[in-house]
């Protein structure tokens, strides 16, 4: 069966090649994984879609070199793609052209970037998931803030704590949970302002992270 999908992306139609990444990525097959590869070159932008999103499902780290460089893919689905694999491979290796991708003149990407490098967990990412926090879409400051969440990096925590009058209730909260996580204590002013937010989920999360930070540094 395997093999037969294999002759399917040396095919002549590009429909045929792309369906046989798509299959190559649900097989989960180490074999895949250099033909998908190779695949990241097609002239066909659907086929470099469907392999990029296939490497992020075989989870194998002869991809994340090739990942890094589709992300300089022309195609923005490309990159998103590219950017999702390396999230779910978390190799440490893709850390710096994540970092690169924060910049992406498309918002998908960026979100996507923020996502991969708060699963990756490499601290060298907090700066700049830190300036992510001022990204103009919503959705890379919430991912930026999970992220740094995850990183629990104590010098994201000023720059969460000016995010907790973000205009977007989520990133605030989002904001809140970083903090309970990072559990500084320098948060704890801003923590207990938070506790008088409109939105009843940044309260409880705002509780809820000073609760973490009691009970890390109780005597």
């Amino acid at each position: 069966m395997l093999d037969s999908v294999l002759q399917q992306l040396k095919s002549k139609d590009p429909t045929l090649r792309t369906r046989a990444a798509r299959e190559l990525g649900s097989s989960e097959s180490k074999e895949a994984v250099a033909p998908l590869i190779n695949a990241l070159h097609d002239d066909n932008r659907h086929v470099r879609r469907a392999a990029s999103q296939a490497l992020g499902e075989v989870w194998n780290e002869d991809a994340v070199a090739p990942l890094c460089r589709a992300l300089a893919d022309d195609d923005w689905f490309v990159r998103w793609n590219a950017a999702l694999a390396l999230g779910l491979i978390r190799d440490r290796r893709a850390v710096d052209c994540l970092i690169k991708a924060l910049s992406d003149p498309n918002r998908y990407v960026r979100r996507n970037a923020a996502e991969a490098l708060g699963n990756i967990k490499e601290k060298r990412a907090t700066s700049a998931l830190v300036k992510s926090l001022e990204d103009p879409d919503v959705d890379v400051r919430w991912n930026a803030a999970d992220a740094l969440g995850k990183l629990k990096d104590a010098r994201a925590t000023e720059p969460l704590i000016n995010i907790l009058e973000d205009e977007d209730e989520f990133v605030r909260e989002r904001s809140a949970d970083a903090l309970g996580k990072i559990a500084n204590p320098n948060a704890v002013s801003a923590l207990n302002l938070a506790l008088h937010d409109y939105n009843s989920d940044v309260r409880l999360t705002a509780q809820e992270a000073l609760e973490r930070i009691a009970k890390r540094h109780q005597p």
